[in-house]
């Protein structure tokens, strides 16, 4: 089964090198598109890299500034603190005395990871045109999606863009205080090289020991975090797709510090509605608000039976909200399994959302052991709509009816005003779909192909008879002539087709 062909893929994937690893990575943190076996085994992947030898470096760097390298810098250690598939980290110093970090793109690494990426496009173009599951997952569309994440990790001026976008967002709105970010220097950074701040702390993965705080301040700590990044995903529409604990820093001042935004998620503002929605709909257990906020974000069929649908999520929500329960991340994985069944598709950017909280709940586990997520976003939903105690209003009115509301009054004066000026212009037309239903397009089909076999026969049968009934013409064979061996074939044909009618029609009076 999918155990025995899981091994051989991840060996595959290591063989193939750092850009079929990543793309490995990323596989088994799909657990709504594949089976919990594939997940294990791609969670496995690792892809040991050396660093470059310094000469190389050096002149890659030197290259990039435009500059010797003691020019642009007091000091540099030519050892690397880290490296990875796509560059390598330096510490330095400026001449201004200022501590940084250098990040530096191997050489010659985005030609073999372009290569790669063709290979993977071409090979899911393949897949979608011969296999019906390929073209239902949309592979094309996540081979896309992933080598544009892997292009973007490669252009290090992305990153900066996107630490000056996460910033500037968090300026905004005032919710940074206690977590840093490492400032750019922009003079010194370009596609290859990137120059930050270097922030003095421990990694997350190594922080544990030296946490310090009660369990209540360590709580609030990762409350702090959790916080920060439900904003970034519902409000900013930017997030740091990876945060992992060792892009978790545990800083010197006991502040948290996040590096490495080569990867980020973005979501518009629909995604983001639809996802505020889910989390309201989840926290007031609603399963028609949560069916609701579903199709929002997700890709839906022409046919779906919401009922079905919405009754199913009623029980799912009785089972993972039952009092004295404890719900973990993984619910989201349930959940969006359990829409697939009805034949939904989670986009990419959706899943990357979900990939990056799984990420961030191992994460908070270690600031606080026993954080519970997904009960502290709940928590985080009431709070989002708090209304003064008191208020009857408030108390009829759920964050879901107002969310729901919300989003109807906004979206009413544009659509009010296509509908006025469409009227205006005498543009205004009603659009009627026959045979909506799927059931009706299929028997409206299979008595169109009746029609035309039955036409066919008939019209092979009046042929036979008539070149059977013609004397003479050219001999084939002693006593029989070219006309009459056509005839008897076309009557043959006749009986054939006729036979083929009256099974169809026999079956389809069974079928009723």
């Amino acid at each position: 089964g999918s155990g025995r062909m899981a091994r051989p893929l991840r060996l595959a994937l290591e063989e193939g090198g750092a850009t079929f690893v990543k793309l490995g990575q990323v596989l088994s943190t799909r657990r709504d598109l594949l089976p919990p076996a594939f997940i294990a085994e791609l969670g496995r992947l690792h892809h040991q890299v050396s660093p470059e030898p310094w000469q190389v470096v050096g002149e890659a760097l030197e290259r990039e500034l435009g500059m010797p390298l003691d020019e642009a810098f007091a000091h540099f250690d030519h050892e690397p603190m880290a490296a990875a598939s796509i560059a390598q980290v330096h510490a330095a110093r400026l001449h201004s005395g200022e501590e940084v970090v250098v990040k530096v793109r191997r050489p010659g690494v985005r030609e073999v990871a372009e290569c790669d990426l063709q290979i993977i496009l071409r090979l899911a173009g393949t897949l979608e045109r011969r296999a019906g599951w390929a073209r239902a997952l949309g592979v094309v569309d996540l081979a896309d999606g992933f080598a544009t994440s892997v292009r973007e990790e490669l252009d290090f001026r992305i990153e900066a863009a996107n630490l000056a976008t996460v910033s500037a967002a968090w300026t905004r709105r005032s919710e940074g205080t206690g977590i840093r970010l490492p400032r750019v220097y922009e003079e010194w950074s370009g596609e290859q090289v990137l120059v930050m701040e270097r922030l003095s702390g421990t990694p997350m993965g190594s922080a544990t020991a030296v946490l310090k705080g009660t369990p209540e301040e360590r709580l609030a700590l990762a409350r702090k975090v959790m916080v920060n990044m439900f904003h970034q995903v519902m409000t900013d529409g930017t997030f740091h797709a990876d945060p992992h604990p060792g892009n978790i820093l545990l800083l010197d001042d006991g502040t948290i510090g996040v590096i490495d935004f080569g990867s980020v998620g973005r979501v518009d503002a629909q995604v983001r509605s639809g996802l505020r929605s889910l989390l309201f709909a989840l926290n007031s257990q609603d399963p028609a608000a949560l069916c609701d906020a579903l199709l929002e974000v997700v890709t839906r069929p022409e046919e779906i039976d919401e009922q079905r649908l919405q009754r199913e999520l009623g029980r799912f929500l009785s089972r993972y909200f039952a009092p004295g329960s404890t719900p973990s991340v993984q619910i989201f994985t349930d959940l969006f399994r359990l829409v697939q069944r009805h034949g939904l598709t989670i986009p990419p950017e959706v899943a990357a959302v979900f990939r990056a909280l799984g990420t961030l709940e191992g994460t908070l586990m270690l600031i606080a052991p026993g954080f519970v997520m997904v009960e502290e976003a709940r928590t985080f939903a009431d709070g989002g709509f708090a209304r003064a105690g008191g208020d009857p209003l408030g108390q009829l009115i759920s964050p879901t009816d107002v969310m729901a509301a919300w989003e109807l009054l906004r979206r009413l004066p544009r659509r009010l005003d296509r509908v006025t000026s469409a009227l205006e212009q005498g543009r205004l037309g009603v659009g009627v779909r026959l045979f909506a239903n799927a059931r009706d397009r299929t028997y409206i089909r299979s008595l169109v192909h009746e029609i035309l076999l039955t036409f066919l026969a008939a019209t092979s049968g009046v042929m036979s008879v008539i070149l059977l009934s013609i004397d003479g013409g050219p001999v084939v064979v002693p006593g029989i002539g070219l006309f009459q061996l056509l005839g008897y074939h076309l009557l043959v044909v006749a009986g054939v087709i006729g036979l083929k009618v009256l099974f169809l029609i026999s079956r389809g009076g069974a079928r009723n």
